[in-house]
């Protein structure tokens, strides 16, 4: 396993940021980037990972057109393809709702900026919440595909 010292990273992080971080008893802080956004940066001393979480929406819309569940799908993979620091999006297992996180390992931390990590963390949040935000166009009916045939 790569050694990280973490509260460095972490301290590092809050600098740049102009802030003195301040971490709960079980690792946890919470960084408001407005009155809608909060981030959870949970770390971990056990294995020196740090996990950021996000609340996107309490469920997910429904119906889901194709395109959100092919945008949805599509994070999962590109998270897979890179095995690295790709957020990706999941219900929290004790409030349900729905949330991006992503998990960052001390090899992840070891190759890039916690400070660039976060943003691109931020940037894929705001992405995925409006993905999410947009409106569902029905899906044509069965009667609208025939006669486009026949047009």
């Amino acid at each position: 396993m790569l050694n990280i010292d973490l509260k460095k990273v972490l301290a590092e992080f809050g600098q740049s940021l102009g802030l003195d971080l301040a971490f709960d008893g079980g690792g946890a802080c919470v960084l408001a980037l407005d009155e809608e956004t909060p981030v959870i940066l949970q770390a971990s001393e056990e294995d020196s990972s740090l996990t950021l979480t996000s609340a996107l929406r309490a469920e997910l819309p429904s119906p889901l057109s194709l395109a959100q569940v092919e945008d949805l799908l599509a994070l999962a993979l590109d998270a897979a393809e890179r095995g690295g620091p790709s957020p990706v999006a999941g219900r929290d297992a004790e409030s349900g709702l729905v949330v991006l996180y992503a998990v960052l390992t001390p090899s992840v931390l070891a190759q890039a900026p916690l400070a660039e990590l976060f943003a691109d963390f931020v940037t894929t949040r705001k992405a995925v919440a409006a993905m999410l935000d947009a409106p569902v166009e029905a899906p044509p009916t069965l009667g609208d595909r025939f006669s486009k045939m026949w047009a």
